[in-house]
């Protein structure tokens, strides 16, 4: 996967009931999830899909996060 080519990207995340700090979408066929993790101990989140996984400091300004409740 093409990571520069994926943020820049507009990707609509939904929210799943893996977890509450898990994000999914489809992306050209293959499923991609998005974790939020520990920041800032941690990068703030990492992209996992079947080929693998990366961590990433910063969202794209061209991906569109569920909204919490209460927003």
């Amino acid at each position: 996967m093409d990571i520069p080519q994926l943020q820049r990207r507009q990707i609509a995340w939904q929210k799943t009931d893996e977890s509450q700090y898990v994000f999914i979408t489809d992306i050209d066929g293959e499923q991609v999830r998005l974790r939020l993790n520990d920041f800032p101990e941690e990068p703030l989140c990492t992209l996992i899909w079947g080929g693998g996984q990366v961590d990433l400091n910063e969202f794209s300004a061209t991906w569109t996060l569920p909204k919490h409740r209460g927003e």
